[in-house]
């Protein structure tokens, strides 16, 4: 609990299965933010984020990042981060994707 609390994180004991005890509060200084307003694309979206202070859990951050998500049947959803300045190996795997609207979909995205 100390050190959790000494990160800056929240605690909170719980008895909820693998839910976790320590987490960041929804104010924190690490990660990214929306960089702009949200794009409609063909099969679903786009999202430009931008990471928030110079605060880095990893290092080596990549700022901006594109957000795409892409409603590909009822049940599955691809998502994929890249760096929009750099081209970088992606795995080349091909998945038919017909595209689906969001109410047809089993799931909610926000």
């Amino acid at each position: 609990q100390e050190a959790c609390e000494a990160r800056g994180c929240i605690w909170c004991a719980t008895d909820r299965a693998n839910a976790p005890w320590c987490f960041f509060p929804e104010d924190n200084p690490y990660g990214y933010s929306l960089g702009g307003n949200t794009e409609r694309t063909a099969k679903g979206w786009r999202v430009t984020l931008n990471k928030r202070q110079a605060l880095s859990l990893f290092g080596d951050d990549i700022s901006p990042v594109v957000l795409e998500v892409e409603f590909q049947t009822k049940d599955r959803l691809r998502f994929r981060l890249y760096d929009p300045n750099r081209e970088r190996f992606e795995v080349p795997l091909k998945i038919s994707s017909p595209g689906v609207t969001a109410d047809e979909a089993n799931y909610d995205v926000e």
